[in-house]
């Protein structure tokens, strides 16, 4: 067990660990947490390229707030094993996330289960609702990739190769700066050996197909969704996540749009603004049940 020291004088606990994914696949989590009587559990998912650590400001806000948070490196990212940026079918990032909800519900017995995704880790989150969405008391979307669009040529490519060779590492050279405006933060991320810019066929398939039935099946998605992201960000651009937003089914949702604010608002310069809506919005709903 490690422990943070916060700000305040607050003591975080912070269990590193693994657990058998799909297939055996062993996989990497964080559980986060100041005292074991919280008041709801939060399992997170990152974005492409990035790991569990790299959601350290949004765990530690969630702790300190009294949330129990789980948070797992995706297979092929961080420390769990399976080949960078690489899945066989969209099944292992959904079963993977079924098994991390299995493992936090064993030890939170009876505890509300919040979702939240960034980036790739919200399509992961809304496909995941979609299937299994009995028994989840909400799902937070940051800056969720849902609005990712292939050309036509883009999807023939990864239609055809994700038939010929679903494996095929190819390195994506992204632009660091649309990630955040901070530059301490910006200078974590590209320094981070844990980060890589790796994506295959395989995955760029099951991305695309995932999204796809996620807006065809938008309005069966009934439980409380809270959507967040930055004006700023070009990766995930407002104007569609605004078309997903209207078209959710649920009748309690909401969305905070942030002006100066990139792909990472929870990273970002005036990001106290991004959690105090959060965690407002968390406990409002925790005090409903």
């Amino acid at each position: 067990m490690l422990f943070q020291l916060l700000q305040g004088g607050i003591l975080l606990k912070v269990i590193e660990g693994t657990f058998n994914g799909v297939n055996g696949t062993q996989l990497f989590y964080r559980k986060a947490f100041q005292r074991e009587s919280a008041k709801g559990m939060v399992l997170a998912v990152h974005g492409l390229g990035d790991h569990s650590g790299g959601l350290r400001n949004l765990y530690e806000k969630w702790a300190e707030s009294g949330y129990i948070v789980y948070a797992l490196d995706l297979r092929g990212h961080g420390r769990s094993l399976g080949k960078r940026g690489f899945i066989r079918t969209w099944d292992e990032f959904r079963g993977d996330l079924h098994s991390l909800r299995e493992l936090g519900a064993s030890e939170t017995q009876g505890l509300p289960i919040y979702l939240a995704g960034h980036s790739l880790g919200g399509v992961i989150s809304a496909d995941y609702a979609l299937h299994h969405g009995e028994g989840i008391s909400g799902l937070v979307l940051i800056a969720p990739a849902i609005s990712y669009r292939p050309t036509f040529f883009e999807k023939f490519l990864l239609a055809s190769l994700g038939k010929l060779k679903p494996d095929l590492a190819i390195r994506k050279n992204g632009d660091p700066e649309g990630l955040t405006l901070d530059p301490e933060i910006l200078t974590r991320l590209t320094s981070d050996p844990l980060r890589h810019n790796t994506v295959t066929p395989g995955l760029g398939l099951g991305l695309m197909q995932a999204v796809s039935r996620i807006m065809k099946q938008s309005s069966a998605i009934q439980i409380p969704l809270l959507l967040q992201y930055g004006l700023e960000d070009k990766l995930t651009p407002p104007a569609k996540l605004r078309e997903f937003f209207h078209s959710v089914g649920s009748g309690d949702k909401q969305t905070f749009e942030y002006d100066a604010m990139r792909h990472r608002p929870f990273d970002d310069l005036d990001r106290e603004r991004f959690f105090a809506d959060m965690l407002n919005w968390l406990d409002r709903h925790v005090e409903r049940r």
